[in-house]
């Protein structure tokens, strides 16, 4: 990639401000190379974008709400990693065993009998909260707008079928299913970028594109 440019995806679907990644190193961020000083969910330096080994790379600052790159191919999630559909933000979460609690009078705490569960899917609210918790008891679970086992019929950038996820050999992969606005999964460190790529970063879409 010789001119390397980020393209700023506006909320209509079309193209907006281009940024030049002219430097060996550039930073984005409320206070960056690259400023969006109006987006609230950015860190004054969110990312950095790099050159090495002739390719661009992103790297997360240890920002708090992450850099997001679209999916093209099944990828394999880690415990607790972050993806979004459309508006939704999910953390994905192994099963673990959960400790039984005795009260100090030496009583067992009596709620609801626990039903193991393969993985689980917890919505991520505004502000960090934990929102609604899907748990899976079969091997796959999907996400989408309607006949999914998670739906959000009321979210416009969520498709029919949006995304799969599904236990495969003791990994547990995140399938696209061709929705018209991707599935992203936030970046553990860093990542190597190209042509065509979409990142979310803060509430920013931005699409990688070579200048020639």
């Amino acid at each position: 990639m010789r001119s390397p440019q980020l393209v700023l995806i506006r909320g209509d679907g079309n193209d907006g401000s281009v940024y030049p990644l002219d430097k060996q190193e550039q930073t984005i961020g409320r206070d960056g190379d690259i400023a969006f000083n109006r987006d609230v969910t950015l860190s004054p330096t969110h990312a950095t974008f790099y050159r090495s080994d002739d390719r661009l790379h992103v790297r997360d600052e240890r920002s708090t709400n992450g850099v997001f790159l679209r999916i093209h191919a099944p990828t394999a999630l880690t415990d607790n990693q972050l993806f979004l559909c459309g508006e939704q933000v999910f953390r994905f979460e192994r099963y673990r065993a959960v400790p039984v609690t005795i009260g100090v009078d030496g009583a067992v705490f009596g709620g609801t009998p626990i039903s193991p569960w393969r993985f689980r899917v917890m919505q991520v609210l505004h502000g960090g909260h934990p929102g609604l918790a899907f748990c899976a008891r079969k091997r796959s679970m999907t996400v989408g707008r309607e006949d999914c086992d998670i739906n959000f019929y009321q979210d416009p950038y969520i498709s029919h079928y949006h995304s799969r996820l599904e236990e495969r050999g003791g990994q547990f992969v995140l399938t696209d299913l061709d929705s018209r606005n991707g599935t992203f999964v936030r970046i553990a460190d860093q990542a190597v970028v190209q042509e065509g790529d979409h990142l979310f970063i803060g509430r920013q879409l931005l699409r990688v594109e070579d200048a020639g």
